[in-house]
């Protein structure tokens, strides 16, 4: 089990993303136009299918393939927001909540490794998914559900809303 809640909020994060991006791809795509990445409202939307369907897979059946996918996605993401403070200079919004801004900082970059780490342990040794999750007792399914969101809430909320709370903080 030990792997597994922190699987899932990876996997869980990686479909709210591209959810976000289905639903607002312009930012993305802004954000990739930025490094000098063609990107097209469409093909946004068609990587934020590819989001979608690698997490909800992945937390479904967690194998050597999915949960590799899923530290390529974040490995992405990554190197992606290393390009894109490389290109800008200063932190600029990636794009990947959406039209929910979400500045490419230290924060998101070590989010983002904490994801990709987490998914190569689970590539390395697949955890049970969520179905063994549900399977439990059900006071054990319903603490381990509300731990993985409320885990899941505070990574979104420490992709989206913690920068600026930070930063006007610091000001």
């Amino acid at each position: 089990m030990g792997l597994t809640p922190v699987f899932l909020v990876a996997c869980a994060l990686l479909i709210l993303s591209g959810i976000q991006k289905l639903r607002a791809p312009r930012r993305a795509a802004d954000s990739l136009r930025l490094v000098r990445i063609p990107a097209s409202l469409l093909g946004v939307r068609i990587l934020a299918i590819a989001e979608v369907a690698i997490g909800v897979a992945a937390a479904l059946r967690p194998s050597v393939l999915t949960a590799g996918l899923v530290a390529l996605a974040y490995a992405a993401f990554f190197g992606f927001l290393v390009l894109l403070d490389r290109r800008t200079g200063a932190p600029a919004d990636c794009g990947c909540f959406g039209d929910v801004e979400a500045p490419a900082g230290r924060l998101h970059l070590a989010l983002d490794a904490a994801g990709c780490g987490a998914a190569v342990l689970a590539a390395l040794s697949p955890p049970p998914g969520v179905g063994w999750v549900l399977a439990r007792p059900a006071l054990e399914a319903l603490a381990l559900t509300g731990g993985i969101a409320a885990a899941a809430l505070a990574a979104y909320i420490a992709f989206t809303a913690f920068p600026a709370a930070w930063g006007a903080y610091q000001r």
